[in-house]
């Protein structure tokens, strides 16, 4: 997740960037002292959850708020603050959640944990289908990935799941002529760099994940037939007539499970 802290206060700002640096779901944590700043920051920044004192001077905790939710509805606000007689005031702006300093580190922890559940339950807005070939839409409409190599990584990672991907598993499937070297490297990181701008352009960035040298695709903040059927979704396994990702010749290994799995007599008796 991507965070933003706004507290006038810098021992504040320093106290919050120590208590989430742990967490290894924050993507990133931009703090500030103005609120403005912060306005300025989310017009060109993906921001998921914005926790905000009350009392600044310049703009108050509320009116940011309503501002930054104005910028995009989508952003969790949480109140840390110190007075409670703006409780009933944090229903106003929709804030999610309200911690009074000082919090302890389990708060804060607590009320991610909401903000996490809740951006899952309204932003699986990517529909993915593997089945004969592989689309993508985005709100309905077609995610346009300007180059073929970053919309094949992407159906490569989609493949991969949870497994995730490293550069070198990378390199292997979209270049297989290709020697894994210094030039194989860089051409994979510019691809995957590619794929993540479309898709930061598309208001769904948050999609893609990197940590320990492997890339992956969330596959809770996605709708894929594919892993519907790796479910034991049986109306799923109805639309598969034996074909997968046909455009792609390393999806030959999925389609050979896929096809064992519906096609089995076991598997739906």
């Amino acid at each position: 997740m991507r965070l933003i802290y706004v507290d006038d206060e810098l021992p504040a700002l320093d106290n919050f960037r120590l208590t989430v640096a742990s967490f290894l779901d924050v993507k990133s944590l931009n703090v500030f002292q103005n609120g403005n700043d912060a306005i300025e920051h989310a017009k060109s920044n993906k921001v998921d959850v914005a926790f905000l004192d009350m009392e600044m001077p310049g703009i108050h905790g509320l009116e940011l708020a309503r501002t930054l939710k104005a910028i995009d509805s989508s952003i969790k606000i949480i109140f840390v603050t110190a007075f409670s007689q703006y409780a009933l005031d944090a229903f106003s702006v929709e804030a999610i959640g309200y911690v009074m300093k000082p919090y302890l580190r389990s708060e804060i922890r607590k009320e991610l944990d909401k903000a996490a559940k809740l951006r899952i339950s309204s932003t699986k807005r990517v529909n993915i289908n593997t089945i004969p070939g592989f689309s993508v839409t985005v709100d309905g409409e077609p995610l346009r990935i300007g180059r073929e190599k970053a919309l094949e990584l992407f159906a490569l990672l989609v493949d991969y799941g949870e497994r995730g991907i490293t550069a070198g598993e990378g390199v292997a499937c979209l270049w297989p002529d290709r020697s894994n070297d210094a030039g194989a490297q860089s051409l994979f990181r510019m691809t995957y760099k590619r794929l993540a701008d479309a898709l930061e352009k598309a208001g769904v960035g948050d999609i893609l994940e990197s940590r320990n040298n492997r890339r992956f695709i969330r596959t809770d903040l996605v709708s894929c037939d594919l892993y519907d059927i790796l479910s034991g979704d049986e109306a799923a396994a109805k639309k598969y007539d034996g074909r997968f990702m046909q455009e792609y010749w390393w999806a030959e290994e999925r389609n050979g499970q896929l096809y064992r799995m519906v096609f089995s007599k076991d598997l739906w008796e």
